[in-house]
């Protein structure tokens, strides 16, 4: 089972209706709902979003909204489910799980459940003190062989519902939930910090999507570095990528020992992916490096480090508790945009950033 699945895997299974749509709609203000929903789902072509509120009797202290974004690329879409409390103003983008009953402790029921939802070994680890909302936090914890790697989630107050996804307030536009989720501000970035157009872009080196993302874009946004404000964000996932960890570590480690040539080590390696693999790609790293007149000593004390391998994979997981859970991933003026076949990625940016 891999984390990408894990999101595929997580759907939406609620109990018998006992609410109906019209006391849903009458308690919550819904134009200010799905408005929110709507700043939350991919930009895609002649895309149409279906917006409903779920009658149900789900996670305590929350309503429930389904958004289905249809459009003419069949590869661009997304369901997305919203789950929002009128007593906190919390609201979460992600999906809910209906948990199975008994007499064992919950945290075992949950363990139980979600190793069997995903064919693999999960613990969970559920803190202590409850939130505003009366969620309680939830780590679900599974082995890979680059160790442990958690993914978040929520308890309800019912216990009765595993709440997984992006947690943030309707009163806040969910891009920026979104950036503070992701790190955008602690990422790799160049261009004008001033200009209006931010443009972020999350991928995996050993992604051949991602490869040819950058080679059709890359002479875009290098040209016009005075226009946007440009960030890059590693995901590697290192379940189908054997060597994207690797290369996510020296991208760190490059980026706080020599950010001057940092931009250069993306282009390399993205141009050489082909060539690489698990075995050659520590010999590729070091020879490049010391083919840049580069010190290797501070950079392989970061690229070999247990600890910054644990780092990443916390930001992979919180790229996907964020629900980025595949590459690439470009981020335009805070909403994701559906990448598809690439086509009406890469003409949107451009018209973006050329002003039409």
């Amino acid at each position: 089972m891999t984390m990408k699945r894990l999101v595929i895997v997580l759907s939406v299974l609620l109990a018998a209706s006992t609410v109906s749509a019209q006391e849903i709609r009458s308690a919550v203000d819904m134009t200010k709902v799905k408005a929110y929903v709507t700043k939350t789902m991919p930009r895609c072509p002649n895309a149409n979003v279906a917006f409903d509120p779920i009658p149900g009797k789900g996670p305590q202290g929350f309503h429930v909204y389904r958004a289905v974004l249809t459009s003419s690329d069949e590869y661009c879409s997304a369901q997305k489910f919203i789950l929002y409390s009128p007593a906190t103003d919390q609201t979460i983008v992600g999906s809910v799980i209906a948990l199975p009953g008994g007499e064992n402790p919950i945290h075992e029921r949950i363990s139980q459940h979600t190793s069997k939802l995903l064919n693999a070994d999960v613990k969970a680890q559920i803190a202590p003190l409850g939130l505003p909302d009366g969620l309680r936090q939830v780590s679900l914890i599974r082995k890979t062989e680059y160790g442990p790697f958690a993914y978040t989630g929520y308890l309800d107050a019912s216990e009765r519902f595993l709440i997984v996804g992006l947690r943030g307030k309707l009163n806040e536009d969910p891009s920026t939930t979104l950036r503070k989720a992701i790190g955008a501000d602690t990422a790799a970035r160049r261009g004008n910090g001033a200009a209006k157009i931010e443009i972020i872009e999350i991928s995996d080196f050993q992604c051949p999507t991602c490869a040819r993302a950058h080679e059709a874009l890359e002479p875009l946004f290098a040209s016009n570095l005075g226009k946007i404000r440009y960030t890059r964000i590693d995901l590697p996932l290192f379940e189908h990528h054997k060597w994207s960890l690797q290369a996510a570590l020296a991208s760190r480690a490059m980026q706080r020992v020599a950010p001057k040539k940092y931009w250069d080590y993306v282009d390399v390696v993205f141009r050489n992916q082909a060539n690489l693999d698990e075995k050659n790609f520590d010999k590729f790293f070091r020879d490049w490096v010391e083919d840049n007149d580069l010190k290797w000593a501070p950079i392989a004390k970061i690229y070999n480090s247990a600890a910054e391998r644990k780092a990443l994979l916390d930001d992979v997981s919180d790229l996907f508790n964020a629900g980025v859970n595949s590459t690439p991933t470009f981020i335009v003026n805070g909403q994701i945009l559906g990448y598809g076949q690439g086509t009406f990625a890469h003409e949107f940016m451009k018209q973006t950033i050329n002003g039409k």
